[in-house]
């Protein structure tokens, strides 16, 4: 089909209007949606000054363009593996070892944005040798200052469902020379045909309604507050705060929510990324936030003060209003990323098993990477079945 030239920017001003409207055009034929992906949340990421991300389009010598492509480097560190790996008695060797050194961090470039689970990391034509552009990328110099040693694709669907007890991890099923790695599956609600917050309460089971209706009255004495670009920017030290309190006791961390991430992602994005605002006697204790588009509701992020957590079930309010989001603009799924999977799991989300690719520079390194992964796995839980039936109904 002809060779492709690759063109990459750090900056919303290094493609033209012309190149994101193709961006988007190429994303909307291949028929895999990616609110992430989306020219307008690739441009807020451009637009953070602390992220080091990197987009790419690659061009026909026509001028069409055949594939698009985000990048970020970034850091990843793990304080806990035990909290959501499980593995032999020498891979748990090993996790103690990490914990007396006080975890294990490194530098990484991740092919995709650290910050969300799923196929966020590019989309090709038919015919495009895909490996090949994404080598060229992973090659290109490093947009900070330092060239991580450590390679990752985010994230692709795993060829085992959540019941199949199968590990995932070790040698790549992608490409050989790489290993992959399998965390936590990322929790979806289907409401494809859900279209009330009636229907969504009729179509669960007795127990969760009775847990939905408790989560309402320990959070009644909430207000909950969308909040303008002008809100976010003006209380974006507090959101940034909030967010900290979450991420600080995280397990296994992949990149960190900036300060002004949300407000990028507010201005490019409009209506469809939303920053609700949680107060409690005015003043404010929490927030979370989503993006959209017409396909998929994300959760992206929630903060909010620990203290308050258990006697006004706010996490699990904040849960409720995704799904309430999702539903009053009639997407088809709602999308809770991949923790507290027992709570997600109560109020109808399910699992779907997720696979990243990981290559690191260094043999020596890239071998026991390869072993660790080959040893250990997703710890098996029994999660909540909260739908009547296996699928919700109206």
């Amino acid at each position: 089909m002809g060779a492709l030239n690759i063109r990459t920017t750090d900056s919303v001003g290094g493609f033209s209007d012309k190149d994101w409207e193709a961006w988007d055009a190429l994303l909307t034929v291949s028929g895999e949606s990616s609110v992430h992906l989306e020219s307008r949340a690739v441009r807020a990421v451009l637009r953070s000054p602390e992220r080091m991300a990197r987009a790419a389009l690659w061009e026909h010598p026509s001028g069409d363009v055949r594939g698009i492509a985000v990048m970020e480097d970034s850091q990843a560190s793990s304080q806990g593996v035990d909290d959501f790996l499980d593995g032999s008695v020498l891979f748990g060797a090993a996790k103690s070892w990490l914990h007396r050194q006080g975890g294990l961090h490194f530098d990484v470039r991740v092919l995709g944005t650290p910050l969300a689970s799923g196929p966020h990391a590019y989309r090709f034509a038919p015919g495009v040798d895909e490996h090949a552009c994404i080598d060229e990328l992973l090659a290109t110099p490093a947009i900070g200052s330092i060239q991580p040693s450590t390679l990752l694709v985010k994230d692709h669907p795993c060829r085992f469902s959540w019941g199949e007890a199968k590990r995932a991890g070790g040698k790549s099923l992608w490409r050989k020379g790489w290993v992959d790695l399998e965390f936590d599956p990322v929790m979806v609600v289907d409401i494809r045909r859900i279209h009330s917050w009636d229907a969504y309460l009729s179509a669960l089971r007795t127990k969760a309604r009775t847990k939905i209706k408790r989560i309402l009255s320990l959070s009644g004495d909430l207000e909950f507050e969308p909040w303008s670009l002008d809100e976010i920017e003006r209380n974006a030290g507090d959101l940034h705060a909030l967010y900290l309190e979450v991420y600080g006791r995280a397990a296994f961390r992949l990149g960190c929510l900036q300060r002004e991430d949300l407000a990028c992602l507010k201005l490019e994005m409009g209506e469809d990324f939303r920053v609700l605002a949680v107060k409690h006697e005015g003043a404010l204790v929490g927030f979370q936030c989503s993006m959209a588009n017409a396909d998929v509701l994300e959760a992206f992020f929630v903060g909010f003060l620990p203290h308050l957590n258990k006697s006004h079930a706010l996490y699990q309010r904040m849960l409720l209003e995704f799904i309430r989001r999702g539903i009053a603009l009639g997407c088809q799924e709602v999308v809770l990323g991949r923790t507290a999977l027992d709570i997600k799991s109560s109020l109808g989300a399910e699992p779907r098993r997720l696979v990243l690719h990981e290559r690191m520079r260094n043999p020596i390194l890239h071998g026991l990477s390869r072993w660790a992964a080959a040893a250990s796995a997703p710890k098996p839980r029994d999660l909540k079945r909260a739908w009547k039936h296996d699928e919700p109904h109206d």
